[in-house]
């Protein structure tokens, strides 16, 4: 189980209205000083995953933390990684962030993976239960200046208005 909240556990529509609560509270409760954007990820129009990027003080702190699910049938093609490099080049690029978090529980290697051909660099460890039982959570923290820049190709439009909502840049 690879997230703080297990919201995996769930079915049917406890699932459904899960993923529906998620994604009205990441509206509901955005703020200049702690938003998240959840982002589709499509592949050939259908939805395979999500990417999230969220901030605390981000005017301030100028740093993002990434979280994201993918579908199984999709893992091992890259996706993950280039879903990610996407909210990172948004955040370095486009927002003006300095540096990015992220965290893998101790048996998710292809996260650790990503996180690893991103640039980031592991930042200790915690441990966490999300389901009673504790786990180790390793963290792990990228500067801007070590992300590789342009491996992944990412064209950012109609940001310029929405730049307040993120405390601006």
């Amino acid at each position: 189980m690879p997230f703080d909240y297990p919201w995996t556990d769930a079915s049917g529509d406890a699932f459904e209205d899960g993923f529906l609560k998620f994604f009205r509270s990441a509206r509901e409760t955005w703020s200049v000083d702690a938003w998240k954007l959840p982002l589709a990820v499509v592949l050939d129009g259908q939805p395979v995953g999500v990417q999230e990027v969220r901030a605390t003080d981000f005017a301030t702190a100028k740093t993002v933390e990434t979280g994201s699910w993918l579908g199984l049938e999709w893992q091992g093609r890259g996706i993950g990684t280039e879903m990610r490099a996407a909210v990172l080049a948004l955040a370095f690029e486009g927002l003006g962030a300095v540096a990015a978090r992220s965290a893998a529980f101790e048996d998710n290697e292809a996260s650790r993976r990503i996180s690893a051909t991103l640039g980031y660099q592991q930042a200790g460890s915690v441990v966490v239960a999300p389901r009673g039982s504790p786990v180790r959570q390793d963290r792990f923290f990228l500067a801007k200046e070590d992300f590789p820049v342009g491996r992944w190709p990412v064209s950012i439009n109609g940001l310029d208005a929405s730049r307040p909502m993120f405390g601006g840049v």
